[in-house]
C-alpha cells in the first residue's frame, strides 16, 4: 500500500475517514541507547483515503483538521487503538517493559474530561498508566491557560509521564520547565544532526544535551540518522533515543515482528565484543620461551646432560612460578584492602554528612536555642533514623554541657555534665562540616569504645550556639570486619589518625599501634610485597578518619589461597626423569594449564568478593569500558551484570561536572532500565590491573533518599505551619525570582485583617486561627499554582502574582480583596466580630526590584488604604 504524504485532504474527505474508521496507526520505536532495548513506541496516525488508495501522513490531513474541530475525535482513536496493542506486546518477553508515547493537541486539553478519557482507555485495554508517556510540543504549550494546567496536572498525578517534545526549537521552551510538571524532555534532531559532525554547532548541540541531562528528567534524542550520532549520545551519557538509523515508523504487524525477533540494532551494537574485554586476573607469563630453546638442544645433546637440564629447568620454573604466585596473591590483597577501606571511608563519611546536614538545619537550632526537651528529643531522635549504626545522638551548649541524649542510658547523670574535655570539642567548633573524633571509652557499665561524630550548631550569622554528637559504637566496625574476612584467613586493623585501633581481627580494639605501615602509610607503589618477610600486607587510606586499613597475610597461606594447592610439578618430574624430553615437556604444558586453572579460580574467587559487596562498585580500564560489576550495580542500574561488560561507565553516569579520571569523587545521575532517576556519589580509585595496566574502580553510593528528606525538610522550612502557606523565606524567595530580569510582569500583593484582635480578644485563639486559615484558604485558591500567598504576621498576609496581560496591580489587589472579604462576611464569627480588609500593591519591576524597598512601598499604600477608610 502506498503511502501519499504530498496530498491534502478535505475536511469532508477526514470526516468520512473518521466515520468509516479509515483510521491506522504506524509505531516507531525508541530504544535504550546503552543496551540496544526497546523500551517505548510513539503512536503516529495515518488515514487512509478510499478515493485514492492510499495512507496519508498528518502532513495531509492534521491542518484541516484542527481547524474543523475533528482532532479530539482522532487522537481518541489513536489511544485506543494503540493503548489495546502496546498492551498486547507487553505479554512478549522483549516488550515486558514497553511504554506508549502519544501526542496532543491544542484541543485535547480544552477537554476537562481528558483525564477520565485517558483512564477509561487504558484500563479498558490493561496498560498500566504509567506506562503511558504524553507528548507535548511548544506549539500546544503556548495555547495553554491555567484550565489547561489543571487538565496536565490531573494526568500526571494518574502516573502519566509528561514529556515535552522539540526541545530547544522555541524561545520559551525552558520556562515551561518552571510552569509544568516535565518528566521527560525530547531533543529536536535539528540539533542531533550536528552531534558528531566536528563542525561548529557540534559544541551548541553537545551543551543542550548536557542541561537536560542536567535536569534530572528522561531524556530522548529524536532524527538519529547516522552511527557518530549513537556514538556522540553515548559518549554524552544521553539514556534513550529514536530515529531512522535504527528503525522508521512500522505498522502493528512488522513492529510486532520485531519484537518477537528481540535482537539488538545493527546500529545500536557495541564495537568491542564482551568476550574480548580481559578478566580481572590473567595467567602470566612462563617459562615457555626458554623451554622452546632447550628442547631442540636437548634433543641434540648427549643423554649425559639430561639430567643437568632437567634439574636446571625444574629450579627454574619453580622460581617463576613462586613468583607468579606472589605477585597474584599480593593483588588479591591490595583488592580486599581497597574494598575494605572503601567500605569503612563510605561508612564513616555517610554518617558525617549525615551530622553536618542535621547541625545546619533550623529545627535544630530552634532545639538548642530554645532548650526545649520535646524539640531536642524530636531532632536527635531524626537524626538517629536517618543514620545507621548510631549508638546514640545527644545535644549539648556552646559551652560543651550536655543537654539531651537519645536513647537515655542507664546513669542519667549524665545529662547536664561538661564534656569540653572530649577530643572533638575544640576541632568541631573550627570545621564547617562534622568531625570525627579519637575512639574513647563511653561512660557506661559496659565501657564500650566508641567514636563521635560532632558539628557546631551555629546560628545564621555564624555564631556556635551548641554542638550535635552521633556517637558510633566501634563493635559495629569490628564485627563488619570479621565476618567479611576472617573466614579466609586475612588479619585486618583499622586506626583513625591518632594511631588509636578502631577494629582489629585480634580484638585488640582501643590500643594505640606502633606499626610504621599504619602510622605512615604504604610506600611509593601503593602495596608491599617485600621478599624478605614472610608476611604479605597492603595498606589503603581511610579518608573519613584521616587513618589507615591495614591486611595481612602469611606468604604461605596467601600463595596457596591463589594456587589452590601445592606445585604437581616436582613429583611429575622425579616420575618422568628417564624419559625422553617430549615426556618433559608434555608435563611443563600440563603443569602451565593447572596454573592457568588455579588463576581461573582465583578471578572467580574475587569475582564473589565483588558480588559480596554491598556497595555497588564497576571496574573499568582507563578508557572507561566495564570490565567487572557486581550485583549490587546491576541493582541499581536494573541490569544483568553481564550486559554492563563492554559498556562506558559515562553511558549510565551522567553528570555535570567533569568525572574524577585519577582518583576523586564527583555527584551523578543514574537513569536505570526500567526509567528511574537516582542520584549517586561515585568515589574513584586507580587500580592496577593483572598485566600492569591501569584500571579504575567506581564505588556508587545511592544519596536519593538523603537529598529527597533534604529537600523534603528545606520545603517544610518554608511553610507556615497554622495556614500552610508559604512563610518569609519562602517569600524572599519568590520575590528574587520574580525581580530577574526578563521575567513576565509580576504584582507584590500585602494584605492585612481590620479588627482581627477584636477575634482573638473575644472569641479566643482557636476562632483567630480558624479565620487565618480561611483567608489563606480562599487566597491559595485565587492565584495560579506558580504565584506565592505568604503569612508573614499575624494577620497580615503579602502575596508575589504573576499579572495577566494588560491588567494593573492595584486591580489585582482589589479582586483579592474582595474575595477574601466575601469569605470573612460569610464566616461564623462575623455575626460577633466583623473583619475587614486593608490592601497596598506595587509592580515588581517598573515600581522596584528591591525586595525590602517593595515590601515598604505595599505597606504604605496599604495603610493609606486604612486611613482612607477602605474596609
Amino acid at each position: 500500500m502506498a503511502s501519499g504524504a504530498a496530498q491534502t485532504l478535505t475536511a469532508e474527505r477526514i470526516a468520512r475517514a473518521l466515520e468509516q474508521g479509515d483510521v491506522v496507526v504506524h509505531y516507531q520505536p525508541c530504544y535504550d541507547l546503552r543496551t540496544g532495548e526497546m523500551v517505548a513506541v510513539e503512536a503516529l496516525a495515518r488515514l487512509f483515503d478510499r478515493e485514492s488508495g492510499e495512507l496519508v501522513e498528518p502532513a495531509g490531513f492534521l491542518e484541516p483538521l484542527e481547524e474543523s474541530g475533528l482532532v479530539v475525535h482522532l487522537d481518541e482513536m489513536v489511544l485506543t487503538a494503540a493503548a489495546e496493542q502496546v498492551a498486547q506486546w507487553r505479554q512478549l518477553p522483549a516488550g515486558d517493559r514497553l511504554c506508549l508515547a502519544v501526542n496532543l493537541s491544542p484541543a485535547d486539553l480544552d477537554d476537562p474530561m481528558l483525564p477520565a478519557r485517558f483512564r477509561e482507555a487504558t484500563e479498558a485495554a490493561g496498560l498500566p498508566l504509567n506506562a503511558v508517556i504524553v507528548e507535548l510540543t511548544e506549539t500546544v504549550l503556548s495555547r495553554t491557560g491555567q484550565g489547561h494546567e489543571q487538565v496536565l496536572a490531573e494526568l500526571a498525578a494518574l502516573g502519566c509521564n509528561i514529556t515535552l517534545d522539540d526541545f530547544g526549537t522555541g524561545n520559551a521552551s525552558f520556562d515551561y520547565l518552571r510552569r509544568f510538571r516535565v518528566d521527560g524532555v525530547k531533543i529536536d534532531r535539528s540539533f542531533v544532526q550536528f552531534l558528531g559532525s566536528g563542525g561548529p554547532h557540534e559544541r551548541m548541540a553537545e551543551s543542550l544535551v548536557r542541561f537536560c541531562l542536567s535536569l534530572g528528567v528522561h531524556v530522548v534524542a529524536e532524527g538519529i540518522e547516522r552511527p557518530q550520532h549513537v556514538a556522540a549520545l553515548r559518549r554524552l551519557g544521553c539514556p534513550f533515543g529514536q530515529g531512522f538509523l535504527m528503525s522508521r515508523p512500522l505498522d502493528a504487524d512488522a513492529l510486532g515482528a520485531l519484537l518477537r525477533a528481540d535482537r539488538v540494532p545493527a546500529s545500536l551494537a557495541h564495537p568491542a565484543e564482551r568476550a574480548e574485554l580481559p578478566a580481572l586476573t590473567t595467567v602470566p607469563s612462563t617459562e615457555s620461551s626458554v623451554l622452546e630453546r632447550l628442547v631442540p638442544r636437548v634433543l641434540a645433546g648427549l643423554v649425559s646432560l639430561v639430567l643437568v637440564l632437567v634439574a636446571t629447568l625444574v629450579v627454574t620454573g619453580r622460581a617463576d612460578t613462586d613468583a607468579s604466585l606472589t605477585s597474584a596473591a599480593q593483588n588479591r590483597l591490595a583488592a580486599i584492602d581497597s574494598l575494605a577501606a572503601r567500605g569503612v571511608d563510605l561508612r564513616l563519611g555517610g554518617l558525617r554528612d549525615t551530622v553536618t546536614a542535621f547541625s545546619r538545619s533550623a529545627a535544630v537550632r530552634r532545639a538548642v536555642a530554645t532548650g526545649d526537651q520535646e524539640r531536642m528529643d524530636v531532632v536527635l531522635e531524626a537524626l538517629g533514623s536517618a543514620t545507621t549504626g548510631a549508638y546514640n545522638t545527644s545535644l549539648y551548649d556552646a559551652d560543651g554541657v550536655m543537654l539531651d541524649l537519645v536513647p537515655p542510658q542507664r546513669d542519667p547523670e549524665v545529662i547536664g555534665r561538661d564534656f569540653s574535655f572530649r577530643e572533638w570539642y575544640l576541632p568541631a567548633s573550627r570545621s564547617d562540616t562534622a568531625y570525627i573524633s579519637q575512639a574513647y571509652r563511653l561512660m557506661t557499665p559496659e565501657r564500650t569504645w566508641a567514636i563521635a561524630v560532632a558539628a557546631a550548631v551555629r546560628d545564621p550569622q555564624g555564631r556556635i550556639r551548641g554542638y550535635l554528637v552521633a556517637t558510633l559504637a566501634l563493635s559495629g566496625i569490628q564485627a563488619e570486619m570479621e565476618a567479611l574476612f576472617r573466614q579466609y584467613g586475612v588479619a585486618v586493623t583499622v586506626v583513625d589518625r591518632h594511631g588509636t585501633t578502631l577494629a582489629d581481627s585480634g580484638g585488640d580494639v582501643g590500643a594505640t599501634t606502633k606499626d610504621p605501615r599504619l602510622l605512615d602509610g604504604p610506600d611509593a607503589t601503593g602495596r608491599a610485597a617485600d621478599a624478605e618477610t614472610d608476611r604479605l600486607w597492603a595498606v589503603s587510606e581511610v579518608s573519613a578518619i584521616g587513618g589507615w586499613l591495614l591486611v595481612e597475610q602469611g606468604r604461605e597461606a596467601a600463595v596457596g589461597n591463589v594456587a589452590g594447592g601445592t606445585d604437581p610439578l616436582l613429583a611429575a618430574l622425579v616420575v618422568a626423569i628417564g624419559f625422553v624430553l617430549v615426556l618433559l615437556w608434555l608435563a611443563t604444558d600440563a603443569r602451565r594449564r593447572r596454573l592457568k586453572g588455579d588463576l581461573h579460580r582465583s578471578n572467580a574467587w574475587l569475582t564473589s568478593i565483588l558480588g559480596a559487596t554491598p556497595t555497588p562498585v564497576l571496574v573499568s580500564d582507563v578508557e572507561g569500558r566495564v570490565h567487572q560489576a557486581n550485583a549490587a550495580a546491576a541493582d541499581l542500574l536494573g541490569v544483568p551484570v553481564a550486559s554492563l561488560r563492554g559498556q562506558t561507565v559515562r553511558s549510565w553516569l551522567t553528570t555535570r561536572d567533569q568525572p574524577a579520571t585519577d582518583g576523586g569523587a564527583f555527584t551523578a545521575a543514574v537513569v536505570t532500565r526500567a526509567g528511574e532517576v537516582r542520584l549517586v556519589e561515585v568515589q574513584v580509585r586507580d587500580l592496577t590491573g593483572p598485566a600492569g595496566e591501569p584500571m579504575r574502580l567506581h564505588a556508587l553510593l545511592d544519596v536519593t533518599p538523603h537529598r529527597e528528606e533534604q529537600d523534603r525538610l528545606r520545603a517544610q522550612s518554608r511553610v507556615d505551619p497554622l495556614t500552610g502557606v508559604a512563610n518569609r523565606i519562602a517569600l524572599q524567595e519568590a520575590l528574587a525570582a520574580a525581580s530577574a530580569p526578563g521575567r513576565s510582569p509580576h504584582a507584590l500583593v500585602m494584605l492585612d485583617l481590620d479588627g482581627f484582635k477584636a477575634v482573638n480578644d473575644d472569641l479566643g485563639h482557636a476562632a483567630g486561627d480558624s479565620v487565618l486559615c480561611a483567608v489563606a484558604d480562599v487566597l491559595a485558591d485565587a492565584v495560579q499554582p506558580d504565584d506565592t500567598v505568604a503569612r508573614v504576621g499575624g494577620d497580615e498576609f503579602v502575596l508575589v502574582v504573576r499579572l495577566p496581560e494588560r491588567t494593573s496591580h492595584a486591580v489585582v489587589a482589589q479582586r483579592l480583596r474582595s474575595r477574601v472579604q466575601e469569605v470573612l462576611d460569610a464566616h461564623p464569627f462575623a455575626l460577633h466580630v466583623p473583619v475587614g480588609v486593608s490592601v497596598g500593591s506595587a509592580a515588581i519591576g517598573p515600581e522596584g526590584r528591591d525586595a525590602d524597598e517593595l515590601l515598604r512601598l505595599a505597606d504604605l499604600r496599604m495603610y493609606d488604604a486604612k486611613r482612607r477608610g477602605r474596609r
